[in-house]
């Protein structure tokens, strides 16, 4: 198939060369067409169309300068955070004592010697 192409494809190299050679004159559109189609293509200048095509838009005024938005107001400052005692208590008996019991895990006092089954809550009987 691809042979077939190959030699169809020469074979017309061919021809156009040989026509070409002997058939070499200039000839312009107007050779090709009839005679009332010519007289209708004006001949001139390339802007010859221009007439037809309708008037541009007038251009747009530019955009008023937009005003810079105001800055963002500067937030307070968050008040100073108060840390909480670290008290440590020896036992589950203590911390009954000073009222803080049951103690969970991230609060002040909770230790893990505290917590027997290690569910986050200590003192909690």
């Amino acid at each position: 198939m691809k042979l077939r192409r190959l030699a169809l494809a020469l074979l017309g190299c061919a021809s156009i060369a040989l026509a070409g050679t002997t058939t070499a004159t200039a000839s312009t559109l107007a050779d090709f067409l009839p005679a009332e189609v010519v007289a209708l293509i004006p001949s001139g200048s390339a802007d010859s169309v221009a007439p037809f095509l309708p008037p541009l838009p007038a251009p747009l005024p530019a955009p008023a300068p937009q005003a810079a938005p105001a800055p963002a107001p500067v937030p307070a400052p968050a008040p100073p955070v108060q840390a909480k005692p670290n008290r440590t208590y020896k036992n589950c008996a203590e911390a009954r004592n000073a009222g803080v019991t049951p103690i969970y895990r991230g609060e002040a006092g909770y230790a893990a010697h505290l917590d027997r089954d290690n569910d986050g809550i200590a003192c909690e009987n």
